[in-house]
């Protein structure tokens, strides 16, 4: 891939998003910074571009050396945020896929998506089967690259904090020394491991003769970044 990298982040206001972003800006090997939201957020880079949306349209690019060969995907909500299943749907769904083919009529090549551990259509959690849904449906459009990245429970600064997740936090940290081999990808993992995760893979540089499509569960994650 090229030194002169530039690349798109569709959700910089949530978790994952907004730690990929600061690495991003921090990155040499990326010239570009495209910022696709809803709402405005508070950074200011020489290398940020923010194109705010409510649809989350981006607006079409005319010099082809601006044009993003990277999308990072981080959007998604909770049931409990979204207020019903099918509002859920529609989000972790419906937009995904709906930006991800804004992205590859900008010229993305490469796609990676933040899913989550267990995502199947077969799950019997519907935020799961929402995850597998939208990944079945992701490998329908004809990218050249696409990976999942696929963390178990996260950890890091939210502007609210859940006290589902203060719960689970507590438990496993009691537990945590017992998780190990499989068990591993179920551990908490930082936002910002998965954001130098993200940002690995958008830099490395080969070439991709046939279509790819990778799954990176936490245990890779921290693999890729040591």
């Amino acid at each position: 891939m090229s030194q002169r990298l530039s690349i798109v982040i569709a959700g910089a206001t949530g978790l994952v998003g907004q730690s990929t972003l600061n690495t991003a800006l921090d990155n040499e090997s990326i010239s570009r910074v495209y910022s696709l939201s809803r709402r405005p957020i508070g950074i200011e880079h020489q290398k940020l571009t923010q194109w705010l949306s409510p649809e989350l349209n981006p607006p079409a690019i005319n010099s082809l050396s601006d044009c993003p060969l990277v999308g990072v995907i981080a959007l998604g909500t909770t049931l409990k945020k979204a207020g019903s299943k099918k509002k859920l749907h529609a989000v972790d769904v419906e937009l995904v896929i709906k930006v991800a083919k804004n992205m590859q009529a900008l010229g993305v090549q490469h796609i990676i998506v933040v899913s989550c551990l267990g995502a199947s259509t077969k799950a019997r959690s519907h935020y799961l089967r929402c995850k597998g849904e939208m990944e079945m449906a992701m490998q329908q459009l004809d990218m050249v690259k696409l990976t999942y990245m696929q963390p178990g429970p996260l950890s890091g600064p939210r502007e609210e904090q859940r006290i589902d997740e203060k719960l689970l936090q507590c438990v496993m940290k009691i537990i945590n020394p017992f998780m190990v081999g499989a068990l591993a990808n179920y551990k908490p993992i930082e936002s910002i491991d998965v954001a130098h995760a993200i940002i690995h893979l958008a830099t490395e540089q080969h070439v991709v003769k046939d279509k790819q499509v990778k799954r990176i569960n936490t245990s890779q994650m921290l693999a890729l970044i040591r």
